[in-house]
């Protein structure tokens, strides 16, 4: 198997999923970047199980469309909810990954709630209000046997530079200096 490596960026909205994906390209060598929240704009958006798998399936589809260009790193973020999300996910992945790297933004609601005010990425309040309806789950992070090294990181405090700092030195696999 020709090395196929797979970063996820996972976490509420608000938490700098999208920021943080396009901010490690540059980092990333043989790196490609998904975000599928660009991929996955629909009208209505259903946020329903259907929904998700359809967008679980085209993410594995441009996963392993870079992987087979040659792209050996790829950063994807936006398209998971749960652990099981994510087993789903690995089920549609035809193309095994040699490593899967989880990386789980948290933030300080207030915090999330200021940048979901202010980001270019504009939402409206109903749109707000119906996604503080889905609850936190944390299966992603507390999942037993998962074949993905976790990296959970605490944006609260931090910037984009700190962030993309954390993730290079948790990750040096790919981000080694």
């Amino acid at each position: 198997m020709s090395l196929r490596r797979l970063v996820i960026v996972n976490g509420e909205e608000g938490a700098g999923k999208s920021t943080i994906v396009r901010a490690l390209l540059p980092h990333t060598p043989g790196g490609a970047r998904i975000d599928a929240e660009d991929i996955g704009q629909t009208n209505p958006c259903p946020m329903d199980d259907d929904f998700f798998a359809l967008l679980r399936r085209n993410v594995a589809l441009l996963v392993e469309s870079f992987w087979r260009a040659g792209y050996t790193n790829v950063v994807a973020g936006s398209f998971l909810r749960t652990y099981p999300d994510y087993l789903a996910f690995r089920e549609v992945l035809a193309e095994p990954a040699a490593a899967v790297y989880l990386v789980d933004l948290r933030v300080a609601r207030d915090v999330r709630d200021q940048r979901r005010l202010t980001r270019a990425k504009r939402t409206t309040r109903e749109w707000r209000e119906r996604v503080d309806l889905i609850p936190e789950d944390t299966s992603i992070r507390e999942a037993a046997g998962a074949d993905y090294r976790y990296l959970g990181i605490d944006t609260t405090d931090l910037d984009v530079a700190a962030t993309v700092a954390r993730i290079r030195a948790g990750i040096p696999e790919i981000y080694a200096p």
